[in-house]
């Protein structure tokens, strides 16, 4: 994992403007970042135990059951749209 970052990049994809300093700042946290996630990549666990706990302190955790109940109908959904089209949603575009 390179710990080079082509910040202006970055800061275009994040439609950012960054001073110096800034890109400097942001590109040792970034680096920090992968660090540790090279570290938490570079753990072994032992998963052959008959249980394996999704808890950091291995509790056992009361998942509630799934329960399948009645909702809005479609048409209820689409009823308060301010526009439906086609039985959708309409709504602004997110890019132009």
């Amino acid at each position: 994992m390179s710990n080079q970052f082509d910040i202006d990049n970055v800061s275009k994809l994040a439609s950012i403007e960054l001073e110096e300093t800034e890109k400097n700042k942001l590109s040792q946290d970034l680096s920090i970042i992968l660090e540790h996630v090279q570290a938490i990549s570079n753990l072994e666990f032992d998963i052959s135990v008959d249980e394996v706990f999704i808890h950091p302190l291995e509790k056992q955790l009361n998942l509630q059951e799934d329960v399948v109940e009645e909702f809005l109908t479609h048409e209820e959904a689409l009823s308060n749209a301010p526009e439906s089209k086609d039985g959708k949603f309409v709504v602004p575009p997110s890019m132009e």
